[in-house]
């Protein structure tokens, strides 16, 4: 080949390992942005004006799934068409540990809401129960409280038919075999409260920041999930406890007063 013609060549070569590192910088750029996007997006902790006085607060960011009536230990409708669940199947709590009356609280967590939870009272840790499987993904579930609340009129008419807009019991079958961890606090009020966090398909781990035997302040950070998933919240029975939460409501973790003492 002469040298008129290699010069040419040359250029085109130079000109495309130019292109290729130029498209290489563009899509790290992109990807460094998307990740920190992603971080800030999902890694969300903002301040909390934590009420006084005698209440119980959410322990989590999301929409309240249901407000069910617990008596001796069994709530009517956790999951999958109104079959009775002992809650000691939903907790993962020691064989034989009985539990008693109260209520349970069930709140779903979006991908895009604030995955840090909270201490729900003033009170103590008794207990950390850690169960991690098997799996499930809970994407469809979390579509269809999306979509409920995107699509027009579909909340309006579940009211009006006199159906819970948020139930998604019937593909919720996670909220009995997801990996979670529950908490038991005994707060103030010498009674128990069990904050159950169910982590979805794609979550490796559930992060605490409390330990066992340790005096914890209504408000305060627990820990957080690192992706879409639920937080329940069970309230033992005590004297003039009075839930005040809502299906369908949308609630903030240690802000929102979910019930009164």
């Amino acid at each position: 080949m002469s040298e008129r013609r290699r010069k040419p060549a040359l250029r085109r070569v130079v000109f495309g390992v130019g292109v290729l590192l130029l498209c290489a910088a563009v899509v790290l750029l992109r990807l460094a942005f998307a990740t920190d996007y992603a971080y800030h997006a999902l890694v969300k902790d903002p301040e909390r004006t934590i009420p006084s006085g005698r209440v119980i607060v959410a322990p989590a960011d999301g929409t309240v799934l249901y407000v069910q009536r617990v008596v001796d230990g069994t709530a009517a409708e956790v999951v999958k068409r109104g079959v009775a669940v002992p809650l000691e199947d939903h907790f993962k709590t020691e064989p034989g540990q009985k539990l008693g009356s109260g209520w349970l609280i069930g709140i779903y967590m979006n991908t895009q809401g604030v995955h840090v939870n909270r201490i729900p009272n003033h009170g103590k840790i008794l207990e950390q129960r850690i169960y991690n499987g098997p799996h499930m993904n809970m994407s469809k579930a979390e579509v269809d409280v999306i979509t409920k609340q995107l699509i027009p009129g579909r909340v309006s008419l579940a009211k009006a038919l006199g159906r819970s807009p948020w139930a998604i019991e019937d593909d919720a079958d996670f909220v009995l075999k997801s990996a979670r961890e529950t908490l038991v606090i005994e707060d103030e009020r010498g009674a128990k409260l069990y904050v159950v966090r169910i982590a979805d398909f794609y979550v490796g781990k559930i992060l605490t920041w409390v330990a066992e035997g340790a005096s914890v302040e209504r408000g305060a950070r627990m820990g957080m999930i690192t992706w879409g998933s639920q937080t329940d919240l069970f309230i033992e029975e005590s004297s003039g406890l009075e839930i005040t939460a809502n299906t369908g409501e949308y609630v903030y973790g240690g802000q929102t007063v979910v019930a009164t003492y």
